[in-house]
């Protein structure tokens, strides 16, 4: 599919908002919350943006989003328009509660005349409408979260809201723009941003949010970042400050036919994120024999019509180009052989050299600009602030990054410098 490019122009306006404004009475069942009176403006501005189908610019623990309402087609359309993305790319939907990714199973297809109105995803016959609220207490009588795939209810538990996303069956309501226009299933993300939360609980409507940059650029971790790509494509930025976790969410699955060999259910990671293949692993059963997309096994189908962001077209690259020194191992004799690596590079370069490490490897030079990670954790926090910085700020020449061992935090930010970066070494 094509690149829409059709855009309202806008003059973007940027709110400030902090968590503290605001008190949700349930951590996972209920969307219903309280706010403080200076919450206003940015809940006030942003609900009336997004139910009226426009693109708002949202803060989430993993990275910022550019969310548009997910049961309306024009406004999904608006969200590959202004990040000029690929409209075959999937976008995950985003609920504040259980209870709305439940009604969801129990709204009117997509294609009915009359359009979904505003629900908050709570138990409350007056806000969510007396038929949906009886349709989800009927539900209700077959078991806990009867809509929901029972090999995700532990998972759930565990990770929701955070940095996960799972696949889903599509609930009718969906529409088809929202899976790239092909496909059954749907990403589905309860993030733990209380911003967030909010924000998709006060416009009573689940949204569809990709990460809010340019398509193709680093993801943003900042506000300033989103308004760097998109300023005058959105009416609206909430500014809640630099996100948590840094990359986007891991995408599970152990619903879709992909999640099953020789007809038992083996589930799988499709896109490593803030939630570790080691933290989904010791929930044990299934998960004991969980794979990492890639790693582990392929799939010609999903390379054509992918189920989830982040599988098939290149990803957060900067304008300078990126140089990724790849260890072989986690052994001692890889870093150092790694660093010789690097060092030798470095002597033969000329112009502005960005340079990142794990750890402090004694670079220094007029023309080098480092910056010094701790750890994988740490690389995996910075790694999309630091390469915009590099490029924007510093307008370096080259990037030269130190890449890390797959374990834990280092299988994200691994997949996200692999696509960033041009050269591999």
């Amino acid at each position: 599919m094509g690149i829409s490019t059709a855009v309202t122009a806008f003059n973007t306006k940027v709110l400030p908002a902090s968590a503290a404004q605001i008190t949700f009475s349930s951590m996972l069942e209920d969307g219903a919350f309280t706010a403080s009176t200076d919450a206003a403006p940015w809940i006030n501005a942003s609900r009336d943006a997004l139910r009226g189908n426009m693109c708002v610019g949202i803060p989430t623990e993993t990275v910022y989003g550019l969310a548009a309402n997910a049961l309306d087609a024009s406004a999904v359309q608006q969200i590959f328009a202004v990040k000029g993305r690929p409209s075959d790319n999937p976008l995950i939907v985003h609920v504040s509660s259980i209870r709305m990714l439940r009604a969801l199973y129990h709204l009117p297809a997509c294609d009915d005349a009359q359009k979904v109105q505003p629900f908050l995803g709570t138990d409350n016959a007056a806000l969510e409408g007396s038929a949906l609220h009886a349709a989800l207490q009927a539900a209700e009588q077959t078991g806990e979260w009867p809509e929901i795939p029972q090999a995700y209810h532990d998972v759930i538990r565990k990770f929701w809201p955070g940095a996960l996303t799972l696949i889903m069956p599509r609930p009718p309501c969906i529409p088809i723009e929202v899976l790239g226009g092909h496909g059954t299933t749907v990403a589905v993300r309860f993030p733990s941003h209380t911003v967030a939360r909010a924000a998709i609980a006060a416009c009573g409507l689940p949204l569809a949010a990709p990460s809010a940059n340019a398509s193709g650029r680093p993801s943003p971790t900042l506000a300033a970042h989103v308004r760097h790509d998109l300023d005058g494509r959105l009416p609206l930025i909430i500014d809640s400050g630099p996100c948590d976790v840094g990359v986007e969410s891991t995408v599970l699955d152990a619903y879709s036919s992909n999640a099953y060999v020789d007809g038992e259910l083996v589930p799988c990671i499709l896109r490593p994120g803030g939630v570790t293949f080691e933290s989904l692993q010791s929930l044990g059963g299934a998960y004991e024999r969980l794979r990492v997309y890639r790693r582990d096994f392929t799939s010609t189908e999903m390379e054509v019509n992918p189920t989830t962001p982040g599988m098939k077209y290149r990803h957060y690259s900067p304008t300078a180009p990126v140089y990724l020194f790849v260890p072989s191992d986690a052994s001692s004799a890889s870093c150092a052989r790694q660093r010789e690596k690097m060092h030798e590079l470095l002597a033969q370069q000329k112009g502005k050299i960005g340079v990142v490490t794990v750890g402090d490897m004694g670079i220094s030079g007029a023309d080098h600009v480092v910056c010094v990670t701790k750890d994988a954790a740490d690389l995996a926090h910075r790694i999309f602030a630091v390469l915009r910085m590099l490029d924007e700020d510093e307008h370096v020449d080259k990037i030269f990054v130190q890449g890390v061992d797959e374990s834990n935090e280092g299988m994200a930010v691994m997949n996200r410098l692999a696509k960033a970066a041009s050269h591999h070494i």
